[in-house]
């Protein structure tokens, strides 16, 4: 069995060079609309979901032609919005520039976490704490509360982050095939610690189990590595869709917020 010891300088280190490295690339190379180069369909139901599959691109002048219990969301360049049917959509009428979104996402992508890895302090897209439930505050840390595969656009700056850090905690990384046991801590107040990378290898395909003291079950993550870091929203967004990154999909979807009040039916 592996230990790996959670201390501050340890974590503020690993802080630094996570925001030179990832921070610096990852996601968006600005946080304004125009990071968005057009309309993408994020999440699709109902029976027009083959019509429109996540990871379609359309232009800013298309329509949605929407039957009953349909609901597919956008990502463009006011954020996420949902449309739900029936009925025929216009995107460009539909579009709304909204501030609150870009400041969001600012928040989520510049969390740069060296105060947070000393602190522990964590908001969330500029809401307190005390007003909501602690929310994943980057797209490329990993929620030990969730399974399933994870994208990983650098192994040597993979965060593991827990939601509950009112106190301090442990957690198992279990090898599946030989059953090697990594055991992380994380201090009271500190929601980050960095993936060890030296006692649990990754690489494209690598399956870990994650055992925390204060999660309710075990998740099994499986990972994929990106070939390269994405440069900008779309390719976050089509990387994470086209590799069933769901997980790491739903936090971009909630980071960015849901935009259902901007959909207005056409004709």
């Amino acid at each position: 069995m592996h230990s790996v010891e959670c201390n501050t300088a340890q974590s503020g280190k690993f802080a630094r060079k996570f925001g030179k490295v990832a921070l610096g690339a990852i996601l968006l190379v600005g946080v304004s609309g125009a990071a968005v180069a057009q309309n993408m369909v994020i999440r699709s139901t109902g029976p027009s979901a083959k019509s429109y599959p996540a990871g379609k691109k359309l232009s800013s002048n298309a329509k949605l032609k929407l039957k009953k219990l349909d609901r597919v969301t956008i990502l463009g360049k006011s954020g996420t919005r949902v449309f739900k049917g029936p009925g025929t959509y216009s995107l460009n009428k539909s579009a709304n520039n909204r501030s609150s979104s870009s400041t969001r996402l600012s928040s989520f992508i510049n969390n740069r976490g060296s105060s947070r890895a000393r602190t522990g302090a964590v908001r969330s897209a500029g809401v307190g704490m005390a007003d909501a439930e602690p929310q994943n505050p980057n797209l490329w840390f990993l929620d030990v509360t969730k399974g399933g595969k994870f994208c990983v656009a650098d192994a040597s700056t993979l965060v593991l982050w827990r939601p509950d850090y009112t106190g301090s905690a442990t957690a198992d990384i279990v090898e599946p095939n030989d059953g090697v046991v990594t055991k992380v801590s994380w201090q009271k107040g500190n929601p980050l610690k960095s993936w060890p990378i030296a006692e649990a290898p990754l690489q494209d395909g690598a399956s870990y189990r994650l055992i925390g003291s204060n999660v309710e079950k075990s998740v099994e993550v499986n990972f994929v590595m990106l070939n390269e870091a994405p440069q900008n929203l779309d390719e976050a967004a089509a990387a994470l869709i086209a590799n069933d990154c769901q997980s790491q999909l739903d936090l971009l979807v909630e980071t960015l917020g849901d935009g259902s009040a901007d959909a207005q039916k056409q004709g």
